[in-house]
């Protein structure tokens, strides 16, 4: 078990978007330098690099993109290469990656100029054809009201005093800014006129009051002044370990002393935590990302199921991202039966602090403990730092902070998410890494090459279908407000065994009739690592899998959507003839795999590029986390050591007739099947191990 391990590691590496793994690029570079042998007048023959060299130079590019001569020579002597080959394989990578970059780039920008083209066309028609209400005549287009004149002013003002303080920041990282004679002002219920605007407007998409917009510009401006002030404090400390660590008791300080009045309910938890890494994406196409909810949701589909922009709060700032604020209302979960899932309304604003450097702040702008008890949290003062690192990556920086009531939360989780692993900041940071990896792998690479045999559309519809797979296998684990699943009571049931039933009627990609879920969710006491090794290890299929009984799997489709990240799609063939999509992965925001049986005349027509989304799935899978417990020196444990939490899920079709009853004895067979399964992979691991 312990050589799959190391197996699946081995995969974890940075990706090669420019596709140029062979001897090809080597060629052209050698060919129009003019190296060519005199020998028989011949041109020197083609190498093709191994496996091992390209994997360390990637290794290294990802370090350092501009090694030195030393470098480059120390390189080609550990790898045997030629100190000209590794120059040359520099200056490819470093081309490839400036194309891969300015072609997502493009994208981007056409996309907004085509929006702005439609926005323009539509505000021109309405400025020719508005009329004045009182005198019937066409109005002066031009003018700005009164309200907006002031809010561009004042929004002005706390910009500069914004740069000024950020000033500051990086001129004194280790000074507090506020005298202690003046506490700053904090977000939170103490801060007066706060909760004298109880109606933000979620639910009539009301316009906001010029009152109400200049409340929540001066909310953001706080927060964002008080995340600056936090990354400088503990820039030095890297990573927070959430209650053990100082940046905590800087919240306490802040947040329980502005609250020392309030009665906070039983349970009441606040956490923090902060990661930094780099991110294969250009900062200005992060925020763009970060500020479309849209764009946001897709790429966070593991922890933000559902979310909607609830206001637009103009700030007068001409249009640009920077300034830009806007209230969100969403939905964070783990995937477990046993969470339920974190309602959130935040403001979100962003700034340039300055060229290629951006912040993006959340904050809840009522943050009151008592409203807690009905589980509810707070988003306090939370976002991501944006520098960009001119080679196609980003250097992101993720604090994220919450107050929540953990009496909501089964005992078996209540140390992965207070630990701040469970909706912590490495989870989000390692989630977008790995999605704009496989952007940058999948734009960059011909679908072709990485799956032969496959078509680069069938490729795509492969890719587009495990998305969608695996996005119905989290909807089935937990209900929400985005989702048509409804939870059903169970007599005598399984501990932690939850079901829910979900009635379709002709809707495209599902099948028609009354489908049940069911989910549990176990500790093991292995590490993630280990537990996720055996479950995606074929020659260990048959242990735990009822679809593969005493058969093979062959793996008939493999496309690597993240190396980084172990992210591979793949199409398995059972020995009966029978046909399996499945998505992997294993990294710091836990692991996955998910699994559904497919038809094969549905599944050929989408290998050939047909579109994927009438392919009728019921998912089935796994999901690891650590377990969150702190090791003996009260460090929280993550994939790599201590135990860990599965929680596996299975989708089934009862009947094709919507209006059927679903009567408990095929409940209790799904229940024996769920318990079944996961005493097989505790039996399977003992005699492993």
């Amino acid at each position: 078990m312990n050589e799959q391990g190391d197996d699946f590691d081995a995969v974890g590496n940075i990706p090669n978007p420019s596709g140029a793994d062979n001897g090809e690029s080597d060629h052209m570079i050698d060919a129009a330098s003019g190296n060519n042998d005199q020998d028989g007048g011949r041109m020197r023959r083609n190498h093709r690099h191994t496996a091992y060299q390209i994997q360390e130079l990637e290794n290294f590019y990802l370090e350092n993109s501009l090694p030195t001569e030393d470098q480059k020579y120390e390189l080609g002597q550990r790898l045997n290469m030629e100190p000209k080959q590794v120059k040359f394989w520099f200056q490819n990578k470093r081309c490839q990656m400036k194309i891969n970059s300015d072609r997502l780039e493009n994208i981007t920008l056409r996309e907004d100029h085509d929006r702005l083209l439609v926005t323009q066309h539509q505000l021109r028609s309405a400025m020719l054809h508005s009329l004045c209400n009182i005198c019937g005549r066409a109005t002066h287009c031009g003018d700005i009201d009164y309200e907006m004149q002031i809010l561009m002013v004042e929004n002005a003002k706390l910009e500069r005093e914004i740069d000024q303080y950020y000033s500051k920041i990086r001129s004194h990282p280790n000074q507090m800014l506020v005298s202690p004679s003046q506490p700053a002002p904090h977000c939170s219920s103490s801060n007066p006129g706060i909760n004298a605007t109880p109606e933000l407007g979620l639910g009539g998409g009301t316009r906001a009051t010029e009152k109400e917009r200049s409340m929540f510009l001066n909310l953001a401006i706080t927060a964002l002044k008080e995340l600056i002030e936090l990354e400088a404090k503990h820039r030095p400390f890297g990573k927070i370990d959430s209650r053990s660590s100082k940046a905590v008791s800087l919240i306490y300080e802040k947040y329980e002393n502005a609250s020392n009045n309030v009665i906070k309910p039983p349970g009441h938890v606040v956490e923090a935590s902060r990661d930094t890494g780099l991110v294969p994406m250009t900062c200005l196409t992060l925020v763009k990302t970060f500020m479309d909810t849209g764009k946001w949701v897709n790429v966070f589909a593991p922890i933000v199921p559902v979310a909607s922009t609830r206001k637009l709060i103009p700030t007068g700032s001409g249009g640009t991202k920077s300034g830009s604020l806007q209230q969100i209302q969403a939905e964070f979960q783990i995937i477990s039966p046993l969470v339920p899932k974190r309602q959130v309304t935040f403001l979100r604003y962003c700034k340039e602090l300055r060229q290629g450097f951006w912040v993006v702040v959340d904050v809840t702008p009522d943050q009151n403990p008592t409203l807690l008890s009905d589980g509810g949290s707070n988003r306090l003062p939370s976002g991501v730092f944006i520098e960009d690192m001119a080679n196609g990556y980003s250097q992101v920086t993720w604090i994220e902070q919450a107050e929540y009531n953990e009496s909501h939360i089964h005992p078996l989780y209540q140390p992965l998410i207070g630990s701040g692993i469970g909706l912590g900041a490495t989870r989000w940071l390692a989630t977008l890494q790995r999605h704009c990896d496989s952007i940058s792998t999948l734009s960059s690479t011909n679908l072709a090459e990485i799956s032969p045999g496959l078509s680069a559309e069938g490729a795509a519809e492969v890719v587009k279908l495990a998305q969608r797979m695996t996005l119905n296998y989290y909807s089935g684990i937990m209900s929400s407000s985005g989702n048509k699943w409804e939870k059903i009571q169970v007599e005598d049931v399984a501990p932690n065994l939850s079901f829910m039933i979900r009635k379709n009627l002709n809707e495209p990609g599902e099948f028609s009739g009354i489908l049940l879920s069911a989910a549990t969710s176990v500790w093991f006491p292995v590490n993630q690592k280990a537990l996720f090794a055996f479950l995606s290890n074929p020659s260990f299929r048959h242990e735990w899998d009822t679809l593969t009984p005493n058969t093979t799997m062959e793996e008939t489709i493999r496309i690597q959507k993240a190396k980084r990240h172990g992210n591979i799609i793949s199409l398995l063939k059972v020995g009966n003839g029978m046909l399996v999509l499945q998505e992997i992965w294993n990294d710091a925001s836990g692991a996955m795999l998910v699994y559904a049986p497919v038809e094969t005349n549905s599944i050929e027509w989408v290998k050939r590029g047909g579109e994927s989304d009438h392919v009728q799935l019921l998912p089935s899978g796994f999901s690891i986390m650590p377990d969150g417990v702190p090791d003996r020196k009260g460090k929280s444990k993550t994939g790599g050591g201590g135990g860990c939490l599965l929680t596996f899920g299975v989708q089934l079709l009862f009947s094709r007739n919507p209006t059927a009853e679903l009567p408990q004895g095929y409940v209790k067979t799904v229940e024996v099947l769920m318990v079944h399964t996961i005493g097989k992979i505790k039996s399977a691991l003992r005699r492993l191990t």
